[in-house]
C-alpha cells in the first residue's frame, strides 16, 4: 500500500534548482532595494519646475545677449529681473512641496540670491557679470536631469517587476 501524501506536499515534478532560486531571490531583493532607495533619497521629478527652469534659462541667455550687444533698455532690464525673480520664487515654493528636496531648495535659493545681487548691482546682466548666475542655473539644471533620470530608472524597474 502506498503511503499517503501530506495535503501541502508539492506534487509537481518541476523544481527550481537551488542555485537559480537563490539568484532569482537575490535579483528580486536587489531590484526592490534599488527602487526603494531611489524613492527614499531623492524627491520626485517635477515637470513644471523643469519647464520653469528651462524658460528661465532661455530668458536669461536672451537678456545677457541683448545686454552684451547694448540692446537691453532699462525698462527691459527691470522687467527681466522682476520676471526672473518671480520664476525663481515660484520654483522655490514648488521645490518645498516635496520631501527630500533640500539640495534643490538650496540651489534655487542661491539662484534667487544671484538674481537679487545682479539687480542690486544696477547694471545690465552682461556676460562678464553673469558667470556665477550661469553656473548656478547649470547646477539646478543638473539636479533636474538627475531627478528625471532617477524617475525613468524607477519606472523601468516597476515595469519589469
Amino acid at each position: 500500500m502506498e503511503a499517503s501524501r501530506l495535503p501541502n506536499e508539492n506534487t509537481s515534478h518541476f523544481r527550481i534548482p537551488p542555485m537559480i532560486y537563490s539568484r532569482l531571490l537575490t535579483t528580486s531583493v536587489g531590484a526592490a532595494f534599488i527602487t526603494g532607495c531611489a524613492a527614499a533619497f531623492v524627491a520626485p521629478y517635477d515637470e513644471t519646475t523643469d519647464r520653469l527652469l528651462t524658460d528661465l534659462s532661455v530668458k536669461t541667455e536672451t537678456a545677457i545677449a541683448k545686454a552684451d550687444g547694448g540692446k537691453l533698455s532699462e525698462e527691459d532690464r527691470a522687467k527681466f529681473y522682476d520676471e526672473a525673480l518671480g520664476t525663481v520664487r515660484t520654483m522655490k515654493r514648488r521645490s518645498s512641496l516635496f520631501a527630500k528636496n533640500e539640495d534643490e531648495i538650496e540651489a534655487v535659493t542661491q539662484l534667487e540670491q544671484r538674481f537679487v545681487d545682479l539687480r542690486e548691482h544696477g547694471s545690465s546682466p552682461r556676460s562678464s557679470l553673469a558667470t556665477g548666475l550661469r553656473a548656478t542655473i547649470l547646477a539646478v539644471e543638473q539636479i533636474q536631469i538627475a531627478k528625471k533620470r532617477s524617475s525613468v530608472f524607477s519606472a523601468r524597474l516597476k515595469k519589469s517587476g
